[in-house]
């Protein structure tokens, strides 16, 4: 993926909070999932595809991804936009600890993807991105004080307190459950669409179609998006970006650059220095981008 413009930080006041700000050239991102909550303000409209089918995102609107939700993203020009904060549950407990009034972002089963077009939230947000994007880049903190107050207080009402669904799908078949979980367990190895459909007993055009029906990717989307998330993980722990590379079933390193670029937006190498960053910090302080 090229960028034109990459950001990343964290707030230290903010319990550490990890902020993006990205300008893409490419339309489309691929499959992936975060171990926290994302939230997200583009300059485009974007279509984001998961399990339950696309939502459609106005330019400006708030976007809200829960935890675990596997989801791709395209957008509808180019080049675009996109201002994000990663935050686990924990996290904005520690932010936030007194929960703010109900005012229907709450509920008892939060969606996986939630679209706040309607409300004043996604000006808000990008204002507290601007001012928070500010303060990293020139070190000033004359506007921290009051972007932190803002955060705090919109904090309780961006991310739901309670678990949040999982993209998985209750409705899916025994045979696609298993077509899932071969892939989960067998992604190091080669694995292609006809030796899954031979496990399952299905012609490989109709496993196909029923995986994609039910999880809302492909096997070949959600095969590379185990792959990527692996040596997201190993090197996370500290192993190198070859090993990685070829410990998760990638045919070489320039394989895994190119699909963690297109994924993340960021090189491995770069990934790697800032999750040893990120590792030194308290669990009760990951957000979700190296969970």
């Amino acid at each position: 993926m090229e960028l034109l413009a990459s950001s990343y930080w964290r707030d230290k006041e903010l319990a550490g909070l990890q902020f993006t700000a990205n300008r893409f050239v490419q339309r489309e991102i691929r499959a992936h999932r975060h171990g926290g909550y994302t939230l997200s303000v583009s300059d485009t409209e974007l279509h984001v595809r998961t399990s339950a089918g696309v939502t459609v995102v106005p330019p400006g609107a708030l976007l809200r991804i829960g935890p675990q939700v596997w989801h791709s993203i395209k957008a509808r020009s180019t080049p675009w936009r996109e201002d994000a904060m990663y935050c686990s549950v924990a996290v904005a407990r520690c932010v936030n600890p007194v929960p703010e009034a109900d005012d229907g972002m709450h509920g008892p089963e939060p969606e996986p993807v939630s679209v706040f077009a309607c409300e004043p939230w996604g000006r808000e947000f990008a204002q507290c991105h601007r001012l928070l994007h500010e303060i990293a880049d020139t070190g000033r903190e004359d506007a921290g004080i009051a972007a932190r107050a803002l955060v705090r207080r919109l904090l309780a009402h961006w991310i739901p307190l309670q678990a949040g669904k999982t993209a998985e799908s209750g409705e899916a078949d025994d045979r696609l459950r298993r077509s899932y979980g071969l892939i989960a367990t067998g992604f190091q190895q080669r694995l292609t669409l006809d030796d899954l459909a031979e496990a399952v007993n299905w012609h490989p055009i109709h496993l196909h179609r029923r995986f994609k029906d039910a999880w809302g990717f492909t096997p070949h989307e959600l095969l590379v998006g185990h792959r990527i998330e692996y040596a997201r993980d190993l090197m996370a722990g500290g192993a190198r970006v070859t090993y990685a590379a070829h410990a998760a079933g990638f045919s070489d390193q320039s394989h895994l650059h190119k699909t963690f670029m297109s994924t993340y937006a960021v090189v491995p190498g770069e990934y790697r220095r800032l999750s040893a960053l990120d590792a030194l910090q308290p669990p009760a302080a990951r957000n979700g981008i190296f969970d």
